[in-house]
């Protein structure tokens, strides 16, 4: 099944070693063809999954606005629910990537044609700047992306335009199967930058109400306790 096809809805890691269980639930149109309409109990406080205080429903968010260098497929279990398959990595931004001989850097392939919503480029410098922009801010984002040993702004380096690195510290089973889970999300940072002060480099502001993605799903329209609507 596509990710076009379902709603995820995410949980949240409580430790530094631990990777946030990922949770599909299918979901139906309802109204217009292009429009996705989900009951839940609660909404999100924030566009933004790496903004501090972030709760649960923005992890849902980030899924759907935001793509990744990688993620989970997805199986179904015997009572027909389906659900993330936790030992299968599939490409999503990146179409291919390399474990060097060492074991102390991954090189990843960005694929042709991935694009934001505005039509420009999904480039390695933009996954560069994300990546940065998650070990940088402080909170469950940097936490979180320590659990698979992302932890300086030097590791990450934009070779050119196709090809991203990242340079481990350490040697870590769980650097690639972090990369699946909602935090590292791709934002467009011409557009983040293009929005940043001098107190706010990081666009926090900005991307607290306005996504800059290439996901599956844009925002049309969010109103905090009420409502959140995709197309």
């Amino acid at each position: 099944m596509r990710r076009r096809d379902f709603i995820k809805t995410v949980g949240v890691a409580v430790g530094a070693s631990a990777i946030p269980f990922l949770k599909h639930l299918p979901a139906h149109a309802a109204g217009r063809g292009d429009t996705l309409v989900v009951v839940t109990g609660n909404g999100p406080n924030s566009m933004d999954i790496q903004r501090k205080g972030t709760n649960r429903p923005a992890y849902q968010i980030a899924v759907n606005l935001y793509d990744r260098l990688v993620g989970y497929g997805t199986k179904t279990l015997e009572d027909g629910t389906m659900m993330y398959d936790y030992q299968k990595l599939e490409p999503e931004v990146a179409e291919s990537w390399e474990v060097a001989a060492d074991g102390m850097s991954i090189s990843f392939k960005i694929r042709d044609g991935a694009t934001f919503w505005d039509g420009s480029p999904i480039t390695a410098q933009d996954v560069k700047w994300s990546f940065d922009r998650a070990v940088s801010l402080g909170g469950f984002p940097t936490v979180q992306m320590k659990a698979g040993s992302l932890e300086k702004t030097e590791q990450f380096e934009a070779v050119d335009d196709k090809t991203f690195v990242i340079k481990l510290l350490r040697k870590s089973k769980l650097t690639l199967p972090d990369l699946g889970v909602p935090v590292p999300i791709i934002f467009n940072s011409k557009v983040a930058k293009a929005n940043a002060t001098a107190d706010d480099p990081w666009a926090t502001e900005f991307l607290h109400r306005t996504p800059a993605g290439g996901g599956a799903f844009m925002l049309e329209r969010w109103e905090p306790g009420q409502q959140t609507v995709y197309t």
